[in-house]
């Protein structure tokens, strides 16, 4: 943008056309005008009024929507590499800290000089974020100043200019944390009755990223995963493996949170060769238009041709993805497995029956150092690929 950023004299007077333009106006007019809404002695207004002798346009940049909260450091930052700003010329506003013996600042007019003033209000230090740009935190213990919207006033011809500069303050900000998020998943029990279900709450895990967390091939699988999940009246089987650590689990409680208007009914892995029991399916009809989850499913998945005596879960589960029984029942399968691909009955990789199969496997190690840094344990431990189990428990038994 740099090229873009060269001042001349000319470039800085309002075109006298501009309905906003007051050449004439007097410092002493300036600071008579009023406008409703001013917090500040002095507001951006009457500042540029007296700078520029026009009404400025404004543009709003709010950042509420998406959890962003703009970094106003990085952002100053920004205007002294692009424009050669002195920050030591902004005006700013704040309180006295008795507690700390400093100013603490919150408010902050900045004149690029070029027709273009910038006002950064109510801005405080949060160190409750997540930093997926790697911005320099303000302090030792991680806090950020940060405001969710920035105003932005300016002359006409310098639009261009102010809505690439809009587009890069999103790109200098760090996100609050999502809410705590719980479901409630079924959990398929047997007393001496038979099967029922029982409440489980799953809270949503943080994964503001999922390439970073899995792959960038894995955002395009999980995208037709959920389309196909949310589908009514649908079926099919999802089948997720690789080695242990690796975060299928993990994905499991994010994809859960995704899905809307079906019930979705766990099958723990000591509870997964009931699959094959009689009583099994007739119990399932009660449950219409729901998500079976299936967790180490090796067992129950293996290639019948394989296997002297053939379980009768594999014929249960294929029914149930794609024969009569689906047809009728309209229940979709999320099994997990840790064994190899070529392990498991081919029936189950049939177009028309499975919706996706991956393989979850290490991050690289790119991935698993930017991973690392963005949860706050650094990269001082990460030397080779890793898997999400490894790279989130990097404290586990350090004292």
């Amino acid at each position: 943008m740099s090229d873009k950023t060269e001042i001349t004299a000319s470039e800085v007077k309002p075109n006298p056309e501009y309905i906003g333009a007051f050449s004439n106006l007097s410092i002493e007019s300036c600071v008579r005008l009023s406008f409703p809404g001013d917090r500040y002695p002095a507001s951006t207004i009457q500042l540029f009024l007296a700078k520029y002798h026009s009404l400025p346009c404004v543009l709003h940049c709010a950042s509420n929507i998406d959890r962003r909260l703009f970094h106003v450091t990085t952002i100053r930052g920004y205007f002294h590499d692009e424009f050669q700003h002195d920050s030591n010329t902004d005006l700013i506003t704040g309180n006295y800290n008795c507690l700390t013996n400093q100013m603490e600042v919150n408010t902050c007019f900045c004149d690029l000089k070029n027709g273009v003033m910038v006002e950064f209000s109510d801005f405080y230090i949060n160190s409750d974020v997540l930093n997926p740009n790697r911005l320099k935190a303000d302090d030792l213990n991680g806090g950020f100043a940060v405001t969710q919207s920035i105003n932005i006033y300016f002359l006409p011809h310098q639009m261009t200019l102010v809505q690439e500069m809009s587009k890069s303050f999103y790109k200098m900000a760090v996100l609050t944390p999502e809410p705590s998020r719980t479901f409630t998943l079924q959990m398929v029990c047997r007393n001496q009755c038979g099967y029922y279900l029982t409440s489980i709450t799953i809270k949503k895990p943080v994964i503001t990223d999922l390439a970073l967390h899995y792959g960038k091939d894995f955002v395009s699988v999980h995208e037709k995963i959920i389309k196909n999940l949310n589908k009514k009246e649908d079926k099919g089987i999802v089948l997720l493996h690789g080695i242990p650590g690796s975060g299928k689990t993990h994905y499991i409680r994010y994809l859960i949170h995704e899905i809307e208007g079906k019930s979705l009914i766990y099958v723990p892995p000591d509870m997964a060769k009931e699959i094959s029991s009689p009583d099994f399916l007739p119990f399932l009809m009660q449950y219409p238009d729901s998500i079976l989850i299936i967790e180490d499913a090796e067992n129950i998945i293996k290639d019948r041709n394989e296997s002297f005596f053939p379980s009768q879960a594999v014929a249960n589960l294929l029914n149930l993805s794609d024969g009569l029984l689906g047809d009728a029942m309209h229940q979709q399968i999320i099994a997990t497995f840790n064994c190899d691909l070529t392990t498991i009955d081919p029936a189950l990789l049939r177009k028309g029956r499975l919706i996706a199969n991956y393989e979850f496997n290490k991050l690289s190690l790119e991935n698993s150092k930017i991973l690392s840094e963005t949860l706050g344990f650094g990269t001082t431990n990460v030397t080779e690929p890793m898997t999400l189990a490894d790279i989130y428990n990097q404290n586990e038994g350090v004292s």
